[in-house]
């Protein structure tokens, strides 16, 4: 509990979640804002293939990978401060993960280990629930989407990592903050995976309109082998090649397994519970506010004012620092303001000729925000949630709001 200094601190007027999502309104709507005018560039026709969008997962899963490893880090091998050390890996049924060395009690001694309070540990216990994180999701995606080996997409992640300055930044930035204040990672929590539920579902829904059996979810490395095949100029290494020139059966979303059309490779944004993580999120935001709920009648906090506010001050720095990654990412992708003028300009000239803008399951308009999410681009607040993702779209913002 906290001490009686901390309690003499004027208690927050707003619960955790809320006061997130008040302190983060303005650069939550510009984030969004800056992923919506790019989810079309990354679809077709604008697209022949999901490059892109492997690009925009390279860049998020390591954000995502980072805090979720850090987290069970504390939870499997922590001392506490009454000198005992908490032991829970069976309440941390994700692997370890690249970008993380968990550390075990049997390979580290007491004084290298992290030390947190007691009512901090139960805290992250409690709100790390199963289901929840998506590291194994995204690495899931990322090897349908390329076909790499593990140890391949490990090596990726990690070059990734060294090669991108402000996702690096980033990276080194939650390991610092983590190891300083570890309730920070509530406002991982909050603004990550709050965002799969409302902004993220809009994302899923637009890539889910791309026709599975195209060759834009054809596997990087099977591309490859056909194109090798096809044409003797070899290609750069590292690049990824365009859909053209596919032979029949090679695309992923055309396969069949047992007689069941294969789904599009979109686990980071599924959830395996009845009700497609809907359960899961709302389990999170009840366990909390019972356990953050300071103020107005809502019962006794676990964390201080001060921890509060932490917390929020963080979830600001996320959003910072998801800005920037959009910006590396235009780099990378060539998604920057000049490209989205062109694609602007280009619809408002097919539109004075009448021809509008095509629909076809191949040719995908994002789709519509899903229902109860509020308006995706103007981040209006429905009490809950934020963010994720980061990069030309992941999730990173897009209505999360929930």
């Amino acid at each position: 509990m906290p001490s009686k200094t901390e309690d003499a601190i004027a208690a927050p007027e707003h619960a955790l979640g809320e006061s997130i999502n008040i302190a983060t309104r303005s650069v939550h709507t510009k984030l969004n804002k800056l992923i919506i005018q790019r989810l079309r560039l990354a679809l077709p026709p604008q697209a022949d293939d999901a490059s892109n969008y492997v690009q925009g997962l390279l860049h998020v899963a390591p954000i995502y990978i980072t805090f979720e490893s850090l987290w069970r880090t504390i939870l499997e091998s922590s001392e506490t401060e009454d000198g005992r050390i908490r032991t829970t890996a069976a309440d941390c049924p994700e692997p370890s993960d690249a970008h993380s060395s968990p550390t075990t009690s049997s390979t580290t001694d007491a004084k290298s280990r992290p030390t947190i309070s007691n009512r901090i540990h139960v805290l992250l216990l409690s709100l790390y629930i199963d289901g929840l994180p998506r590291s194994s999701a995204l690495k899931h995606d990322l090897a349908s989407l390329t076909g790499w080996t593990a140890p391949e997409l490990t090596a990726q992640l990690d070059e990734r990592a060294a090669e991108s300055p402000v996702l690096a930044e980033f990276l080194a930035h939650i390991k610092r903050s983590v190891a300083a204040r570890p309730h920070v990672l509530l406002a991982y929590a909050w603004v990550l995976y709050m965002a799969l539920f409302s902004g993220g579902r809009f994302i899923r829904a637009s890539l889910e309109r791309v026709d599975p059996a195209s060759s834009f979810w054809t596997p990087l490395e099977l591309e490859l082998e056909q194109d090798f095949e096809q044409d003797s100029e070899l290609k750069m290494p590292g690049g990824f090649p365009s859909s053209g020139g596919m032979g029949t059966g090679a695309r992923r979303g055309g396969e069949q397994k047992g007689g069941k059309q294969e789904e599009h490779p979109l686990a980071f944004f599924r959830f395996d519970t009845p009700s497609d993580g809907e359960d899961l999120k709302n389990l999170f935001k009840a366990r909390l506010l019972t356990l953050t709920g300071e103020g107005n009648g809502r019962g006794t906090s676990q964390i201080s004012p001060q921890e509060h506010d932490d917390v929020v001050q963080e979830a600001q720095r996320i959003f910072d620092f998801m800005i920037s990654v959009v910006g590396e990412l235009d780099e990378v992708c060539g998604t920057d303001r000049d490209s989205l003028v062109v694609e602007k300009e280009k619809r408002k000239r097919l539109a004075a000729r009448g021809d509008g803008v095509k629909k076809s399951v191949t040719a995908p308009a994002p789709a519509p925000a899903p229902a109860g999410s509020g308006e995706v681009a103007k981040g209006k607040d429905k009490g809950a949630g934020a963010a994720d993702w980061p990069r030309i779209w992941t999730g990173a913002g897009v209505g999360n709001r929930d």
